[in-house]
């Protein structure tokens, strides 16, 4: 008899088991975007800092990591983004801590990194526009998506190697990224930015 009770007791626990972890708190996923601030990029001289530690709790290893720039076009103006105007240049400068001391890395915008890549990795690969005069820390707007209500655009990439040490994936690190509106922008006026550091676009999120 005690035998019978303890097996129907052992039996009623495993029963129990799968619904006792349905209850537990599932695991956060990572958020798409690290931390965002409000700019305006219609007038020059518009300065957002971003400072953010990465880590395994916020970034994913092999996620490509973005500085982007969403527009909000409610008012709906016509796309400011005109194929006869070099679309804008800010000033972009990304630095790592390391040591205590904050060293610059290369945080590429859009149009730099197609050229980077193999003449035949087609169609990504893309010759320099012949605006672009690769200014240090002069990073140009490239759009990724326009729509009547919304702007997405691409001012830097963090590349996958910048989470990978020795072959491994190590997720740590204290980064700051300083950008600078440099010109005057009248298209954009009324048009409230915001730029962050986020996971790199994908259908359409």
């Amino acid at each position: 008899m005690y035998r019978l009770k303890l097996h129907l007791a052992t039996f009623g626990l495993v029963l129990a088991l799968p619904l006792l972890s349905g209850c537990q708190p599932k695991p956060e996923a990572k958020p798409e975007v690290l931390l965002s601030k409000p700019i305006r990029l219609d007038i020059p001289d518009q300065e957002v800092v971003l400072e953010f530690v990465a880590s395994p709790e916020n970034v994913i290893g092999f996620q490509s990591y973005i500085i982007a720039i969403e527009i909000d076009n409610s008012i709906k103006k016509p796309n400011p983004f005109h194929s006869d105007t070099p679309p804008p240049e800010l000033y972009v400068k990304a630095e790592k801590n390391i040591d205590g001391q904050w060293q610059a890395i290369d945080t590429p915008d859009p149009y730099v990194s197609r050229s980077r890549l193999p003449e035949t990795y087609k169609p990504f690969y893309a010759k320099l526009p012949a605006w672009h005069n690769q200014e240090a820390f002069s990073n140009h707007l490239d759009p990724n998506s326009w729509g009547s209500a919304n702007i997405r655009t691409i001012l830097g990439n963090f590349p996958e190697a910048e989470w990978i040490e020795d072959g491994r994936y190590r997720i740590n690190g204290h980064y700051r990224v300083t950008i600078k509106t440099k010109q005057e922008r009248p298209d954009f006026e009324g048009m409230p930015s915001e730029v962050s550091i986020r996971q790199q676009y994908i259908n359409g999120k």
